[in-house]
């Protein structure tokens, strides 16, 4: 591949002996010393560590921040966590898809509350610039400021069943 993108990251996986490989037109980790299949058991039977800073990230801020994603994003925040169906809160996410005016999905979601009036929307690599286009067409408030975060914020994910 010619030019891959490198995660903020990179280095870090370069300095603990990853090998890489490309992904998503990004330079990433496939695996470490211990080999692809001591980590693929760690996963499934622990859990194990995943840089995932290629998924693009948008920020959403401000008053009317939570109105602007009610509207945009396929869940009720107002009911949309646990069983119980309570509304999203600061530490808390949900998963979710943005739909253009046709009804047709622009990318799937999860949403992040960070605090009353901070979101961070994680969508799928090179979708971050469309999905900030798509808030930014329907936000009403002069008060929400929406950021593309993309190539900007490293992000990694814990899986497995031992993952809390």
């Amino acid at each position: 591949m010619d030019n891959p993108k490198k995660t903020v990251l990179h280095g870090w996986h370069g300095e603990q002996g990853a090998n890489m490989a490309s992904f998503g037109n990004y330079d990433m980790p496939l695996w470490y010393k211990t080999g692809a299949k001591a980590e693929h058991l760690a996963v499934i039977l622990a859990a194990g560590i995943f840089d995932t800073s290629h998924m693009a990230a948008v920020a959403v801020r401000g008053q009317g921040a939570r109105e602007l994603l009610q509207l945009c994003l396929s869940k009720d925040l107002r009911t949309c966590v646990g069983k119980e169906k309570t509304p999203l809160v600061a530490g808390r996410c949900v998963y979710g898809v943005f739909l253009d005016d046709d009804g047709t999905v622009i990318d799937d979601a999860i949403l992040y509350q960070l605090q009353v009036d901070s979101f961070m929307v994680v969508v799928n690599a090179g979708m971050g610039g469309v999905v900030a286009a798509h808030l930014r067409k329907h936000a009403n408030s002069p008060d929400v400021a929406i950021e593309d975060l993309t190539d900007k914020v490293g992000k990694m994910d814990i899986q497995g069943p031992q993952a809390a």
